[in-house]
């Protein structure tokens, strides 16, 4: 397995200097967001970097646009724009040879109270997964679509990918670690890391694209990594005993906070 950083969580440095303090520190995988404040400096400059980092053994990822944005909205331009956006980040992670690009599913704030809309709007994010998701097969780039801790997302719970995947062939899954414990705290289970090892295998584990890894209490999104209740070492462990070799990313606010090195130090205790 390859681990890795976020840079969505280092907000306080360009981006070209990030990812270089992150690859001399150690990560040999790096996911870059395709938000604000960084997207606006990945120019020609930083493409450069990025392949001179890759050469030297440095792995990528990206995570798509998320903010303002809604695939299968309900108001087209909302929804125009959210599709032009990925394909944006579909044409960059294709030029540094970022993979997989990971998608936030759409969402609803009528889910589960109007019925009918709740459904065509489903419908509607379909549609756009599938374009998407075929754009960037043109490109080269695979999509990953990210399971949300929050009902209102169109995909909840982990155990709801095989039906999203054959709705749209071709996507795999971004296995968000920390949002999937939240769900199934939140759904009363007794064994959430058991049932999230339960959920990989259905889903299988040659749709598992990606994971992201964090930490929380299982209350709300916290986003830390050096304390929370989840059994990170039980998590890392059964996917590879399962056959995962591919990226996990990192995704905690607390880089800024304390450094890198701690969190290395933490990674190395869970992946033993």
């Amino acid at each position: 397995m390859q681990f890795g950083f976020s840079t969505y969580f280092c907000m306080h440095k360009p981006i070209g200097q990030i990812v270089g303090e992150l690859a001399q520190k150690g990560a040999g995988t790096i996911e870059l967001s395709y938000e604000l404040p960084h997207v606006l400096s990945m120019d020609e400059p930083f493409i450069a970097q990025a392949k001179g980092l890759r050469e030297n053994g440095v792995t990528f990822s990206m995570h798509g646009p998320f903010f303002e944005i809604n695939l299968g909205s309900y108001i087209e331009e909302i929804r125009a724009i959210s599709k032009e956006r990925h394909k944006k980040a579909v044409v960059l992670a294709a030029k540094i040879g970022c993979d997989p690009l990971v998608v936030h599913p759409g969402y609803s704030f009528l889910t589960k109270r109007v019925k009918k809309i709740e459904d065509r709007l489903r419908i509607k994010f379909i549609e756009d997964l599938r374009e998407i998701t075929g754009y960037a097969r043109q490109q080269g780039v695979r999509i990953a679509l990210e399971n949300i801790h929050m009902p209102y997302f169109f995909f909840y719970d982990p155990g709801e990918f095989p039906e999203l995947q054959q709705s749209a062939p071709g996507i795999g899954m971004t296995l968000d670690l920390g949002h999937a414990y939240i769900t199934k705290r939140t759904n009363g289970s007794k064994d959430p890391e058991g049932e999230i090892l339960a959920d990989v295998r259905t889903i299988g584990i040659k749709n598992i694209f990606h994971v992201h890894l964090h930490n929380n209490t299982g209350e709300k999104d916290d986003h830390q990594f050096l304390e929370g209740d989840m059994d990170m070492k039980r998590l890392v462990g059964g996917l590879k005993d399962l056959g995962y070799d591919g990226k996990i990313i990192v995704e905690s606010f607390e880089i800024e906070q304390y450094g890198i090195e701690p969190l290395l130090e933490r990674l190395k205790s869970i992946s033993a």
